[in-house]
């Protein structure tokens, strides 16, 4: 594998972000669990890259040309396999104290209750975590990135914080209620929260901030692979 961070030289990496110094065995148990039953919906759904070939499998609702290109309403959707599955990995990447999530900034407050939901202590409360999905409805090389810190202006003119996570084309955008609420989450099927209905709005890769990152990350090591081949 390499990392880049989009500015330095991309780095050989022989293992993933997991920290090991996050959790005991019965942990690693806990978070197993989480992301079995999370990745069986996501691949039932074709929500992310790898499990589906061509754009006609995931019966969007087109928009009109733009960044957004569609929307899927899915049915019978396990809201709270994949709603655990975004609150551990903003758990994990918030309290872990590697160097890859050293700009990742979650409070002391919505860690412990994200801590609490992952370990089954707390039910998952969408008013506690606001969580929206979205997927790539086009294809773009497969890469991750680490949970990111964004904010969005919204249209009564509030700004509202929010962590991106993102994996193979799938990402949740997860509010940070320690600062705001969505004006939106009582009306908007969008939400992952008790039924099993859900909106996951499909974008454009290639009409992304993304696609402009991951091209230049790809770009910048295919020059790196060309010269230490000419150096060999």
């Amino acid at each position: 594998m390499f990392q880049s961070d989009g500015h330095e030289r991309p780095k050989k990496r022989f293992d993933s972000w997991y920290d090991q110094r996050l959790v005991i065995r019965k942990g690693e148990d806990i978070l197993a669990s989480i992301d079995d039953d999370a990745i069986k919906e996501i691949q039932r759904l074709k929500l992310a890259w790898k499990y589906w070939d061509d754009q006609s499998e995931l019966s969007m609702e087109p928009f009109r040309a733009g960044a957004a290109v569609g929307v899927r309403s899915l049915i019978n959707v396990n809201h709270v396999a994949l709603a655990k599955l975004a609150i551990s990995i903003l758990w994990r990447a918030g309290a872990s104290e590697m160097e890859d999530f050293k700009n990742f900034l979650v409070s002391e407050t919505l860690l412990e209750q994200a801590r609490l939901v992952v370990i089954g202590h707390h039910k998952f409360d969408p008013t506690v975590f606001p969580i929206k999905v979205f997927q790539f409805g086009t294809k773009g090389p497969l890469h991750n990135l680490t949970p990111m810190n964004h904010e969005l202006s919204r249209a009564d003119g509030a700004k509202e914080k929010f962590f991106r996570i993102f994996a193979n084309g799938l990402f949740f955008h997860v509010t940070d209620t320690t600062s705001s609420q969505p004006d939106d989450i009582g009306k908007a099927n969008w939400y992952l929260r008790a039924s099993g209905k859900l909106d996951v709005l499909c974008m454009d890769f290639e009409k992304s901030a993304q696609n402009e990152f991951a091209t230049s990350v790809f770009s910048h090591f295919a020059s790196q692979q060309s010269s230490s081949g000419k150096q060999t």
